[in-house]
């Protein structure tokens, strides 16, 4: 381990993640609190540590990796490690060569200096050296991390996960629901009314405001907590923020070229007594 002192070492970024979760032994706590009350540098790292260690306690439960994908990193790794044995069993059969002598009246140095002696001063402080770095590896991996939580987050807790529309019968549909950002809900919206027109509802008399799947309807709680009097054009039901939701979508008051899109909470259509659903989020799309 490098010691705290001076200007160019610093304690290594493990050290500051174990003072952090507290394990680091008392005699070296000590040591590395107090270089990180007078470094700016080691603070700003200890500081995202800390934010790392508070964010990866409250996000989620990670799912199960997939059986397929579990089983092709599984080969990739066997057929690595067979490679690796192949090659030194080769290595261990090929003869090994001397290398070539040098002579021992090699020439003098370029510079003139008797031979021996190193080509210029060297060690901290002195010209011409440089101060090592050794911060470079470990702040790109804290940065990375805390980048990959980030995206982690806005993922778990933005995402629209079409988990089936309103027609009982295309559940083998649902099933393979489309998983997309919160700023993807338009294209989920668009995707509806391109369903909605494919089915042929475009032949309705006018005035009709048909549903995707006529043979079933939205629940009445998720219809009082849209509070429309319209019928809607198009309703689906998914997860959203993690939750079992209903995508609604209703004709834009006074435009009829956009629409309104609801994101309501499913849990009311099983409450006892009936409740009104909770929105979860309103948009306007074009149509």
């Amino acid at each position: 381990m490098t010691s705290t002192t001076g200007t160019d070492e610093h304690p290594e970024v493990a050290e500051i993640s174990a003072l952090t979760e507290g394990i680091l032994p008392p005699e070296r706590s000590a040591d590395v609190r107090g270089h990180i009350d007078g470094c700016a540098l080691c603070a700003d790292v200890h500081a995202s540590l800390d934010e790392i260690r508070g964010l990866l306690g409250t996000l989620p439960g990670l799912p199960r990796m997939p059986a397929d994908i579990a089983g092709r990193i599984d080969a990739a790794l066997a057929a690595e490690a067979l490679l690796a044995a192949s090659g030194a069993d080769v290595s261990r059969e090929t003869e090994t060569t001397e290398p070539p002598r040098v002579s021992r009246e090699t020439s003098a140095p370029a510079d003139g200096r008797p031979s021996g002696r190193g080509t210029g001063p060297s060690g901290p402080g002195r010209p011409g050296t440089r101060p090592r770095r050794r911060w470079g590896k470990g702040i790109l991996i804290t940065a990375s991390v805390a980048a990959v939580l980030g995206l982690g987050t806005v993922l778990a807790q933005s995402g629209w996960n079409a988990g089936g529309s309103s027609d009982s019968q295309s559940s083998s549909a649902s099933d393979a629901g489309v998983k997309a950002d919160a700023d993807m809900l338009g294209v989920q919206v668009h995707d509806l009314l391109t369903d909605r027109t494919s089915k042929g509802t475009e032949s309705k008399p006018q005035g009709q405001s048909p549903m995707v799947g006529m043979d079933s309807a939205a629940p009445s709680c998720v219809l009082g907590a849209v509070d429309r009097r319209e019928a809607p054009i198009a309703f689906q039901r998914g997860r959203y923020e993690g939750m079992d939701s209903y995508l609604v979508v209703m004709p834009h008051e006074g435009d009829p070229a956009l629409v309104d899109a609801y994101v309501v909470d499913a849990s009311c259509a099983t409450a006892q007594p009936p409740v009104t659903g909770t929105l979860l989020r309103e948009e306007t799309y074009p149509r």
